[in-house]
């Protein structure tokens, strides 16, 4: 196949706020990295939806947001399923306001005491 067959040979191998059509897309967190950007690290996450993966590098404002939901290590949140809300944030390169992601960590399921079959 040619990589003119498809649009896939040419999309970012980053989540970007066009790729996130709703704020209830699930999306599982399979690992975590760090990379250096600019002399500090940066929390990667990689994401898995539909059985493609993405990854989502995470500024600061997401990074607090993984942080305060898995407070004792970033890889405690491998296995978490998250969602974004889209927030106009400023192109740090730029200084445009362009579209951003904010990770948004779904919560768990209360559990009801009720058994599959409906007893309790």
């Amino acid at each position: 196949m040619e990589k003119t067959d498809t649009w896939a040979a040419f999309g970012s191998e980053y989540l970007k706020a066009i790729d996130v059509l709703s704020d209830t897309d699930e999306y599982a967190v399979v690992a975590v990295s760090s990379r250096e950007e600019n002399g500090r690290a940066v929390l990667h996450l990689t994401l898995e939806k539909d059985g493609s993966e993405k990854l989502f590098g995470c500024n600061k404002t997401n990074t607090y947001a993984v942080q305060v939901e898995c407070p004792n290590s970033p890889k405690d949140v491998i296995g978490r399923v998250v969602t974004f809300n889209k927030a106009q944030v400023n192109n740090p390169k730029t200084g445009e306001l362009v579209d951003g992601l904010r990770i948004v960590f779904k919560k768990a399921e209360p559990e009801t005491g009720v058994a599959e079959d409906g007893t309790m």
